[in-house]
């Protein structure tokens, strides 16, 4: 006899107003409603408010012409805009921030592991620096190394070289060697890819091989010495025919190659006034190269210094360095251009004394050189050949060709009163970005800290059994696994360094703030700078956001 089996009723439906997932969709929406309302009546109350006042709440004003300078940042004029002000403040506050980051991290991480050290100094020196900075207010930090540190640096004329470097400390800022892309540059960048190709393949060949062999290969030695050979080689060969830069110089001068304005240099020297006081003839006969000049100056910078210890008087030595200091070449050329930039660095390696005069054009450049105000004149061979082709007397000039690389350096001397050449960091932007990487790498020690006291001691243990040396201990297995430990508080940290980066206002630095608060007073448009102070920052604040949430999930361990 066949069974049926028994008929199974489907559950009963449960009411919308008893579903926990509608009820809470519900109440979400109810909410969100009701916040949107509550905006609307602030926005539409605020109009109104506006209208019978008399204010216009649009943006027109950005187009209105600032009139105002800005001390650093991109190009900008007192003649642009106001909306072109605020986009210099933005940029800047860009700049600090995201440098501040990175350093943030560095720092963060070293102080981080060495408090944890097991050597007593370095830990006792680590937990002194978090525990006294970041119980100091950062206002307070800011003011502190801007005032009592910065401004404090001696004046241009006696600059701190640290060990020598071509580097230049003063209440100016910070001066020191930049690189600049020359018209070879793309080709060697091609040589950049090319070697990146290059040793991609090679790795995964050897990869392969070590996977048939069993054997291990050294493949980080081989991929850094074959990337750096194609590299090379790209460097020496764009540098050999790809050259387009030249200087013009008087034909009665003989220059016919580049270390031939040496020659030039040394005439300007002022024998007579160095003879005048007390010069030895023998000192003076050696001034007939740069390397007995450089010579000559070593010796007195020893007899300065031997004066000054016994208590004599080095009054006339120093005359004497400071007529041989001030002897240079004069080079004129378009400002910030390739050629001006080649040739004063590659002279000043010779160890030849240069005075920049850069004008806006190279037509005001020629002709700064036309009437004798500079002694060579500097940029492309087809624009000396152009400026060269109008002058009176053409034949009077020669245009010397000047080999350039791939890359300048740019390299910064003493000129004058000031610095030329070279990147330079202004007090208040080192400042700034000082004081928010000391104070804010306290907080991002603690969180690496607590980060890698996370991890199961266990972890640690298997590493050491297994021959893994300290370093490797911490960059192969804590660190990684630290990661979701140490992600989410630091992003909260990198919101507050770029929101306190608005403190640069106490200091003069032009940031965000501190331009809009110039705006805000010669347009008087205060609730439209608010606006964009609000929607800057927070724009900022959620891409700074969403990048590391996105890197965090990257970087998860997935577990099973």
């Amino acid at each position: 006899m066949a069974t049926t089996s028994p008929k199974i009723n489907p559950p009963a439906k449960i009411p919308f107003w008893r579903d926990i997932r509608i009820l809470a969709i519900i109440a979400q929406s109810i909410f969100m409603a009701a916040v949107l309302a509550g905006f609307a009546w602030l926005i539409s109350n605020f109009l109104a408010n506006a209208e019978r006042q008399g204010l216009s709440i649009g943006f027109d004003f950005l187009r209105i012409t600032a009139g105002f300078d800005i001390a650093e940042g991109i190009d900008y004029s007192a003649t642009d805009t106001f909306g072109r002000a605020l986009w210099v403040g933005t940029i800047n506050t860009i700049r600090v921030s995201l440098l501040g980051i990175i350093l943030t991290t560095i720092t963060g991480i070293l102080v981080g592991i060495a408090r944890l050290s097991n050597n007593w100094l370095l830990g006792l020196i680590a937990g002194g620096y978090i525990e006294i900075i970041r119980n100091v207010p950062l206002l307070v930090v800011l003011y502190f190394i801007y005032f009592g540190i910065v401004l404090q640096l001696p004046s241009v004329d006696d600059s701190v070289q640290p060990f020598g470097l071509p580097i230049f400390l003063n209440q100016r800022g910070i001066s020191f060697p930049g690189l600049t892309a020359t018209i070879g540059f793309p080709i060697w960048l091609a040589f950049i890819v090319l070697a990146t190709i290059f040793v991609m393949i090679l790795w995964t060949i050897q990869s392969r091989q070590e996977e048939q062999t069993g054997k291990s290969i050294n493949k980080g030695s081989t991929a850094i010495v074959s990337f750096l050979i194609i590299v090379a080689i790209g460097w020496f060969v764009t540098g050999s025919f790809v050259s387009d830069q030249g200087m013009m110089v008087a034909t009665s001068r003989n220059i016919t190659e580049f270390k031939d304005y040496q020659s030039i240099f040394l005439v300007k020297i002022d024998t007579d006034a160095l003879a005048e006081l007390g010069m030895s003839k023998a000192l003076l006969n050696q001034l007939d190269s740069i390397s007995e000049y450089k010579g000559v100056k070593e010796q007195l910078y020893a007899e300065i210094n031997a004066l000054e210890t016994d208590g004599g008087d080095p009054t006339v030595l120093q005359e004497q360095l400071k007529i041989l200091d001030s002897a240079s070449l004069t080079v004129c050329g378009e400002k910030d251009s390739i050629g001006v930039i080649n040739a004063s660095s590659r002279l000043r390696r010779l160890g030849i004394n240069v005075k920049v005069k850069d004008e806006k054009s190279m037509t005001k450049a020629s002709a700064n050189y036309a009437k004798g105000n500079c002694d060579l004149l500097a940029g492309t061979q087809s624009q000396l050949a152009a400026e060269r082709s109008v002058f009176d007397a053409p034949d009077a000039h020669t245009v010397v060709p000047v080999s350039v690389t791939p890359m300048v350096v740019n390299t910064p001397a003493p000129a004058g009163f000031n610095i030329q050449g070279g990147g330079r960091i202004s007090p208040e932007f080192a400042a700034l970005l000082f004081g928010l990487v000391l104070y804010t790498s306290t907080f991002a020690a603690e969180i690496v800290r607590a980060g890698i006291l996370s991890v199961s001691k266990g972890q640690s243990e298997a590493a050491r059994a297994l021959g893994l040396n300290e370093g490797q201990r911490l960059r192969l297995i804590v660190l990684p696994q630290a990661m979701r430990v140490i992600i989410p508080p630091m992003t909260s940290q990198y919101l507050n360094l770029t929101k306190n980066s608005s403190l640069a206002v106490a200091i003069a630095y032009p940031d965000l703030v501190s331009v809009g608060n110039t705006v805000l007073n010669n347009s008087g448009q205060a609730v439209q700078v608010i606006i964009i102070f609000m929607t800057t920052y927070l724009s900022i604040s959620l891409l700074i956001s969403a990048f590391l949430n996105w890197y965090n999930k990257k970087v998860a361990l997935v577990e099973r």
